[in-house]
C-alpha cells in the first residue's frame, strides 16, 4: 500500500529537521540513511501523482511546502 504524498513529505521533512538538530555521529548516519530512502520515496510519490520537478533540490522544496500545508 502506498503512503500518501503528504505523509511521505511530512516524514521526509521531519528527518531533515532532526538531522539539523543532531550532533551524534552514529545517530546522524542513521538519519542520513533514512533521509536518502525517504527522498527516493518522495520522488516516486511525486512521479506517481504526475507532479513535475526540476531537480532533487526542487523536489525537496516541494516536500517542505507540502508538509507545511502550503500545497
Amino acid at each position: 500500500m502506498m503512503r500518501s504524498l503528504f505523509n511521505v513529505a511530512q516524514e521526509y521533512v521531519a528527518v531533515m529537521e532532526e538531522i539539523e538538530r543532531t550532533s551524534d555521529p552514529n545517530k546522524l548516519q542513521r538519519l542520513e540513511e533514512g533521509r536518502v530512502r525517504l527522498h527516493g520515496e518522495f520522488l516516486d510519490a511525486l512521479e506517481n501523482q504526475g507532479i513535475q520537478f526540476k531537480d532533487r533540490d526542487h523536489a525537496t522544496r516541494i516536500a517542505i511546502r507540502i508538509s507545511k500545508g502550503e500545497l
